[in-house]
């Protein structure tokens, strides 16, 4: 079975944690369970690798925990 490709850009990552906005970060992290149990084939570009690594300490930490 071909499993769905999904490219998710630096906007969608980043609401992993964004506490200003508690009810966006939860349904994103409902969604990122979702796609740790491999039903999606995901994707994202260096350029949002770059993005993230722009962020602040913390959570550029807890973003790239997420992605590993």
């Amino acid at each position: 079975m071909n499993r769905i490709k999904i490219y998710l850009d630096t906007s969608v990552i980043s609401y992993l944690d964004q506490r200003d906005a508690p009810e966006q970060m939860n349904e994103t992290r409902e969604v990122w369970e979702i796609f740790k149990k491999g039903r999606y084939e995901i994707f994202i570009s260096d350029v949002v690798v770059y993005e993230i690594n722009k962020c602040g300490v913390e959570k550029r930490k807890t973003l790239l925990d997420y992605l590993d």
